[in-house]
């Protein structure tokens, strides 16, 4: 039985030449695992394995990008950099030079993963099925797109024989394309049976490699936990306007169960590990319901002034918003239909319906300021700006003034039967973030609440304007992470108070013995100096 220990067996010195061999490491990602329903569930008795690591370890929530660019968490934890020094932030981007949309995969990230500076110093290491970064060459073991939710990079291994090895032995991963299911009881009941399977063969898999492989960090992920939250939340959450009362279809309990087979497996590895091995276990993000004003941004930014040169200014008054044909057309498809019919198409045909889902006819030449797909619960905004962007018309002088008149419009709107805010976080990234591929960065992003329902915004400019639901999915991400640790000279129950994703690669690193490069902007968690720094900074 694997003990979770709160003082490791071995000191670790702060330069890699010191000892052959530091501790072993054990990490364990969990992708959009929410950290309260951990919380909620390890209290009750029903995830033992995260209770333990709660009560025996550390554990810390962690400040995450989800509240700005979603898709760069799992980048800024490999690397320990915000997203100003990712070439790539969403997959559907914005060119300046072009003034249009760009598909971006995940090879063009451009970021240097932790795992490199484990195997430049001559360190062990397996990386197995991350999400959302292709495959790298080291001493050890690299598995990518095996069974990832929504990874845009090659299903490949290295050594490049094993993913046939793993195919052979374990099949492929029974999820398949998450977003493919439609939201009929029959196609989810198929799609909850498909995650559990998936979440059992993936811990067996792992634990085959954990004993085959010599290896002195074994990093993991399950991303379970991502597609149910997509698809089972409105059978979880009582509060969501299609929550049912009587569980007609059986469904309430499956994020739950998904939760619970990832604990099990979990325990089992920590089962497996030598005594002694020290363990971190996070997730970038967290899971709740949707609720948002993001594929109706554009009219809202125009409405309120900002878009359009030419609109002329509105009386108040109640007016229900547009709604992207595209978007209707996809959610009326059945989702088998839709991707098979994709696969028959040309490349470039693809690409443009894609952006037409997200961004419709893209008319930008006239606009002053246009809104840019992003993750859904997170609306994104760029300025256009003369000498920086084509179609710009703003002088530079003007750009900071105008993003925070746009910030302080976007905090006026309102939840129009509650009155409550319906904008939980304006971001200037500029002021955020620094790095190469800032300018490339959309200038504003809008972090809604979505802990209520809403659907009718006011704002004193437009007055009440009416969102109609376009997604298919009840979930979607929230900007709180979380860290459990064991082994790395915590008190048991240690709360370590605040932190960010930057902190985990500079963690894994110094208990590595490998000094950590200038260029990451995070702090080891288990040192004195890196409290101290935690406590007065925030993330950027």
């Amino acid at each position: 039985m694997y003990t979770f220990v709160t003082e490791p067996k071995l000191s670790v010195p702060s330069t890699a030449h010191e000892v052959d061999r530091p501790v072993r490491q054990l990490l364990i990602g969990l992708d959009a695992m929410e950290w309260s329903l951990v919380q909620q569930w390890a209290e009750a008795g029903l995830l033992p394995t995260f209770q333990r690591l709660i009560e025996q370890g550390a554990h810390v929530e962690l400040a995450s990008t989800a509240a700005q660019l979603p898709d760069t968490v799992w980048s800024a934890i490999y690397s320990g950099m915000n997203p100003g020094h990712f070439a790539k932030y969403f997959y559907v981007q914005y060119d300046a030079i072009t003034g249009d949309l760009k598909m971006m995969d995940d090879d063009s990230i451009g970021a240097t993963p932790f795992w490199r500076y484990l195997t430049d110093a001559g360190r062990r290491v397996c990386v197995l099925d991350v999400p959302k970064f292709p495959v790298s060459r080291m001493d050890g073991v690299y598995l990518a797109n095996w069974g990832t939710h929504a990874t845009k990079t090659a299903r490949a291994s290295h050594p490049s024989g094993l993913l046939q090895d793993i195919d052979q032995r374990f099949g492929p991963h029974p999820v398949g394309e998450c977003d493919a299911v439609d939201s009929n009881p029959k196609a989810l009941r198929k799609l909850r049976g498909r995650i559990l399977d998936g979440v059992r063969v993936r811990g067996e898999l792992y634990r085959f490699l954990m004993a085959r492989e010599k290896w002195d960090v074994f990093f993991a992920a399950f991303s379970e936990a991502h597609c149910a939250g997509h698809h089972f939340w409105q059978f979880l959450d009582s509060t969501h306007p299609h929550y049912d009362p009587t569980d007609r279809e059986g469904l309430r309990d499956t994020v739950q169960c998904v939760y619970q087979a990832i604990d099990q497996e979990i325990g089992k590895m920590l089962e497996l590990a030598e005594p002694g091995t020290r363990c971190l276990v996070f997730s970038g993000h967290g899971m709740g319901p949707i609720w948002h004003a993001s594929w109706n941004l554009q009219e809202i930014l125009d409405l309120l002034g900002f878009g359009r040169i030419t609109a002329q200014s509105r009386t108040p008054d109640n007016q229900s918003a547009g709604i992207n044909p595209w978007r209707l057309v996809k959610m009326a498809l059945p989702g088998k239909f839709q991707y098979a019919v994709k696969a028959m198409l040309p490349k470039a045909v693809q690409n443009e319906l894609i952006f037409r889902w997200y961004a419709g006819p893209r008319k930008w030449s006239g606009c002053r300021v246009i809104a840019l797909p992003n993750n859904d619960s997170v609306g994104a905004i760029r300025l256009l700006v003369s000498g920086r962007d084509r179609y710009g018309v703003i002088a530079p002088s003007d750009y900071r003034k105008i993003c925070h008149e746009i910030a302080e419009a976007l905090y006026s709107l309102r939840d129009a039967a509650t009155g409550r805010k319906v904008t939980l976080q304006v971001s200037i990234l500029h002021e955020e973030f620094d790095g190469p591929y800032t300018d490339g960065l959309p200038d504003l992003t809008v972090l809604w609440d979505q802990s209520f329902a809403w659907d009718e915004i006011v704002s004193p400019v437009f007055g009440r304007l009416k969102i109609r639901m376009q997604d298919s999915r009840s979930g979607s991400h929230t900007p709180r992470g979380f860290l459990l640790a064991s082994g790395y000279g915590e008190s048991p129950g240690q709360d370590l108070g605040r932190a960010t994703l930057y902190d985990i690669a500079p963690t894994v690193l110094s208990a590595a013995g490998v000094d950590q490069p200038d260029v990451m902007h995070g702090q080891p968690l288990f040192s004195t100096h890196a409290a101290r720094v935690r406590l007065s900074a925030g993330l950027r």
